[in-house]
């Protein structure tokens, strides 16, 4: 009857065991949430203390700081309205497949300096700074941002950047809108507002097989410019009162004997086309013509419909927090059962 206890009691002791190592081991992997400033007072201070995985959610205030971002986490502002980061240098991405949503971010060299692939930055508002966002990286999703003010260069650049998605986002009152640049390929540029630019609204240079399509591009000095760039499809774009509609010249490059750029321009709109649509098929009878080389041949004859940005909602921490304090709990009672256990059995043991 002893030996029959003993090893009853073994099994039943190793299979408890089994279980609470697997708790314990899930607690480890769960990704946390981490709250500014209840559990750290900066961000910067939350993101070094984070683990991959973990989500850093940071209350309504003002933050005077430049959080640098190696760490694959979501970092999400209470409201975009009211998180506010104060910035110098701006964040700096530094690591793959990290978000950012839910913040102002203003008066600093960059808003955000992303050296990262597989990102996520949606839903934020960047202004009066020198640089909106700066992307050297492939596969970002930039979506559902507000951009206002910036003040010396684009609010939106892409270095050396492809696959990326630009969409959804509001561009008012900058120097420049969207610069695609220096090798850029295979992007999407697509149902952006950009409105009251100073210089160029959308700049393509030495980048190929990009996409421009439903873009509203209005009350800029230039709409678009293309630049030693090819294969890239401007389609269905409102082009409305630029002081220059489209430039594809590119004299300076032509010079040095390089070819003329080769892009499909079709179906946008132009306020300023003055054709005809005897058959009302919605488009022009005749092309809008650019210049000597470029014209759109199928001019869209009223505004193409696009999609206004919709703000993201906001991320509540409860249920991260409320699934790790269940485990927390399980792993607890687990324990507790076996040391349990373990009395019940060494005060058998004095009694035998």
């Amino acid at each position: 009857m002893k030996a029959l206890l003993s090893r009853s009691l073994a099994v039943w002791f190793i299979v408890l065991l089994s279980f609470s190592s697997l708790a314990i081991f899930n607690v480890k992997a769960q990704p946390r949430t981490i709250t500014v400033p209840d559990d750290h007072p900066t961000i910067q201070e939350a993101i070094n203390n984070a683990n991959d995985g973990d989500t850093i959610y940071v209350k309504k205030g003002v933050y005077i700081e430049n959080p640098i971002i190696n760490k694959t986490i979501t970092l999400t502002g209470e409201n975009k309205e009211t998180t506010i980061l104060d910035v110098i240098a701006g964040i700096k991405v530094k690591k793959d497949k990290i978000t950012i949503t839910g913040f102002t971010i203003y008066d600093g060299h960059d808003g955000i300096s992303l050296v990262a692939n597989n990102c996520t930055i949606s839903n934020n508002k960047i202004k009066q700074t020198t640089h909106g966002m700066v992307i050297f990286g492939n596969y970002n999703q930039i979506t559902g941002n507000i951009f206002e003010l910036i003040g010396l260069s684009s609010a939106i650049q892409l270095n050396y950047a492809n696959n990326n998605t630009i969409k959804n986002n509001i561009i008012e009152s900058c120097v420049e809108g969207i610069q695609i640049w220096q090798n850029s390929n295979n992007n999407t540029i697509t149902e952006n507002t950009i409105i009251n630019c100073q210089d160029t609204a959308i700049n393509f240079q030495y980048s190929n097989n990009n996409k421009l399509i439903g873009n509203n591009i209005t009350n800029c000095g230039l709409g678009t410019s293309i630049y030693g760039s090819n294969n890239n499809s401007i389609i269905n774009n409102n082009y409305v009162n630029n002081t220059i509609q489209f430039s594809a010249n590119g004299w300076y490059y032509l010079i040095w004997g390089n070819p003329r750029s080769n892009n499909s321009i079709s179906k946008n709109y132009w306020n300023n086309y003055t054709g005809i649509d005897i058959n009302n098929d919605g488009l022009g009878d005749t092309p809008y013509i650019i210049d000597d080389n470029n014209q759109d041949n199928y001019p869209l004859m009223t505004p193409f419909l696009t999609i206004e940005p919709s703000p993201s909602p906001s991320v509540d921490p409860t249920p991260f927090r409320f699934t790790y304090q269940v485990t927390i709990i399980l792993g607890s009672v687990i324990i507790l059962v076996i040391l349990g256990i373990l009395a019940y059995y060494k005060k058998y043991k004095r009694k035998t």
